[in-house]
């Protein structure tokens, strides 16, 4: 069975010829097509080839990816460690402070028991020192002839005060009711608040505030002298 290129063949030349030609014809053609397969295969190839080197590279690359990461991590566990070493450092340490504080609180409760004991003890000697001071000094400041002299309650317009020291007499013949705050230090407001109190005294003696005590301040000095009070010191001294 003839091919067609062998028909066409044949209008110029013989059978055998025609013939021949097609069968060089078709081996060249296969032997062409068979090299443009392998240069397309080589160029896969090379492609291929490209691809493996880039895949390896970025495998090359993940490696070290992967070895930076495990390293980050492991430095990442090493801080954590530590971390969780600090904050077990920090909970003893905060046990110890609340330790420490509650030592301290009971401390202070202790200590302000003890001053509460010794305010009131020295309070109380600061007004019998008072009782056995100030009669002498009135006595001997104003001529004053002692009737009554101690602790005392008094009514105000406004309830009642128990007064550290209230003195009954006559100077020069007239009634005179002195009204005493003891305190071992007196400071401006705390002389204005006794002044006060005292205002709200209603008695039918001529009522003189006075003031006994280890120290006072100056504004409380002079505002005692502005207010016609006086001031008696634990050391007999005598103002104004």
């Amino acid at each position: 069975m003839t091919s067609a290129l062998e028909e066409k063949l044949r209008t110029a030349f013989s059978p055998e010829q025609a013939h021949l030609l097609a069968e060089v014809i078709r081996e060249a053609y296969d032997d062409l097509v068979k090299a443009k397969d392998f240069n397309e295969l080589k160029a896969i190839v090379a492609d291929l080839a490209q691809a493996q080197k880039r895949t390896e590279e970025r495998v090359d690359q993940l490696t070290l990816t992967v070895a930076e990461l495990a390293q980050a991590q492991k430095r990442t566990e090493e801080r954590v460690e530590e971390l969780a070493a600090a904050q077990k450092r920090t909970e003893e340490r905060v046990d110890q402070l609340a330790a420490a504080q509650e030592r301290t609180e009971r401390a202070v409760k202790q200590l302000a028991r003890q001053v509460g004991g010794l305010s009131e003890a020295l309070g109380g000697s600061l007004e019998d020192l008072a009782l056995e001071v100030v009669p002498e000094i009135l006595e001997y400041r104003w001529g004053m002839e002692i009737e009554f002299c101690d602790r005392d309650t008094l009514p105000l317009r406004n309830g009642e005060y128990e007064f550290d020291l209230v003195i009954r007499g006559q100077v020069a013949g007239r009634p005179v009711l002195v009204l005493g705050e003891v305190k071992s230090n007196f400071t401006e407001s705390e002389v204005e608040r006794f002044l006060n109190l005292v205002a709200q005294v209603e008695a039918p003696e001529e009522i003189r505030p006075l003031f006994f005590g280890y120290r006072v301040e100056r504004a409380a000095k002079a505002l005692i002298r502005d207010r016609d009070a006086v001031m008696v010191t634990t050391r007999g001294k005598y103002f104004p």
